[in-house]
Order: structure tokens, then sequence, then C-alpha cells
């Protein structure tokens, strides 16, 4: 039997203070406090089996999976799709010199991709939802901010320069400094799209290394897509550390590599960050 879950049309929503304005200590980021688990077509397709009364899960998910084969070939065919769900609208990026014009496109140059937007049942969801909002309190042991190239794409200094191999990578928060003995303290990069691959990033290699600024080179053998990053450290306030190495996760991946518009990291951040707009070597 399928699992029932009940809607209730309510974000929990988490304060928490700005790491980004350290001269200010009133102001806060509010994030929404996401359930654990992920739904999949399956969960959806079962939730709609019970609203319809009449088709069982198997049937509706056959149905998703046409409207998703439709929906996707109507886009790589250049068509606009108005659903109430999202409006998707295929989008390309890219320059290519005058003498590439009769040549056959180039892949790598050229990127094609989908924008999705929220369609009206979505953003009258969004809209009408119940909003309750409480404090996260303090982290008790590492908090990263996010994490960002620290080179930049323009002369003028304010567009980050997407994070790249060999590049130099900067990541802010609070209480990071990697101090300690145990040998899992530094900072661990793993593959999203494969977990098996990972880098890690000992304090020997950190520079500056403060309690809110870790500046670090990325690995010469990082690949473009997302990657998560974990914070290890045994540093604690005053003159002593922690008997156990503490550990704190970004709770979105960066993206390594020019992040699709409409995809990549939360944030949409074309650097690849993890969502910091705010200058964070300032």
């Amino acid at each position: 039997m399928a699992e029932t879950r009940t809607y209730k049309n309510e974000l929990d929503l988490k304060a928490y203070l700005n790491e980004l304005t350290p001269d200010i200590d009133t102001d806060y980021t509010v994030k929404v406090n996401t359930k654990e688990q992920t739904l999949t077509d399956d969960d959806i397709a079962a939730d709609v089996a019970l609203l319809s009364g009449k088709y069982n899960k198997s049937e509706i998910r056959h149905l998703f999976d046409l409207q998703a084969q439709a929906v996707a070939a109507a886009a790589a065919s250049g068509y606009n799709i108005a659903t109430q769900l999202c409006y998707v609208q295929p989008m390309a990026s890219g320059v290519i010199m005058e003498e590439e014009l009769s040549a056959p496109v180039d892949r790598e140059k050229v990127k094609v991709y989908a924008s999705l937007r929220p369609g009206t049942v979505l953003k009258q969801a969004m809209e009408q939802t119940k909003l309750t909002l409480f404090m996260q309190p303090a982290a008790t042991g590492p908090h990263i901010a996010g994490m960002v190239s620290a080179e930049y794409a323009d002369a003028d200094a304010t567009t980050r320069a997407p994070m790249g191999a060999s590049g130099m990578a900067v990541i802010t928060g609070n209480g990071l400094k990697l101090v300690g003995k145990d040998a899992s303290v530094g900072i661990t990069l793993t593959s999203v799209a494969d977990t098996s691959k990972s880098f890690f990033i000992p304090a020997s290699r950190v520079s500056p290394n403060t309690p809110k600024k870790l500046q670090f080179v990325l690995p010469a053998g990082i690949t473009e897509g997302q990657w998560t990053v974990k914070v290890t450290t045994q540093f604690s306030t005053g003159n002593y550390n922690t008997k156990e190495p503490r550990t704190f996760e970004l709770h979105r991946p960066i993206y390594i590599g020019v992040a699709p518009e409409g995809g990549g990291s939360e944030g949409g951040n074309t650097g690849g960050g993890g969502g910091l707009d705010e200058n964070p070597l300032g």
C-alpha cells in the first residue's frame, strides 16, 4: 500500500544570524526547513492516484512518463510550454566566431538548456502557504555560509569567476579554522554524480585559515559539476580545542564550472558558488 502523506500547506522558516554582516548582530537570513525525504515521480503518482480514486499508481506514473517525454520533445523543438505546474522555455548561450556560422554547431561552445519558472498552480500554492518562523540555534560546530571563487571575471571585481580545477576558492562562515591533530581535520569535496570521487584539502594547504574564512587551491583533478562541501575541525572558542572533531556540510552543493541557468547550485550563481551574493573577502 502506498505511503500516505498529509500536506499542510505550511512552510517552516529558519532564521540564521547573517554571517556576511559581522558589524551588524541583529540581522538574520531566512531559509526553508525542508523535509528530509525527497519525493520522486513514484511518490507523486501515488498521491495523484489517491486523489483520483480511479487510477492506480502505475497508470499515473505511465502518464507522468509520457508527459515528461512530450514536454521534453516540445522544448527540444523550440516550443515554450506553459502548464499549471511550470513554464518551460528553451534557452541557448555561448559565443562563436563569424567563420563558424556555416560550420556544424560546436556543442562545447554553445550550450542549450531549458529554463523553468513556476506555473499558475505552483505560484498560487507558494503564495498562499502558511509561514512559521523560528530562530535556528547558533551552530555549536563549524558553520559554512557559502563557497565561491576567490577570483573575479571582470576588472571591476563585481562578478565572480566560475570555480575550476587549480583555481583559488574561498569558504566563509563561522568557527571554520582548521586546527587539531585528528586526521579528519580539513576540507572534503565530494562529487554528487560519483560519490566515490572525493578530494581532501588539509589545513597545511589552506591560507588564510581563520574562523571566518578558508582559502585554498582547488585540486587539479576536480571536474565540472556539483560537489558537496564539508569542513571538519577541532576548533573552539577560547584557548582550547574540542576533544572530538566536528563537521559541518554545506546544505546545498556548489558547482564547479559554469552552472547552467535554471539549474546547478541553489541561488543561480553563475560562478557556481553556494549562494553568496555578498563579498566574502571583504
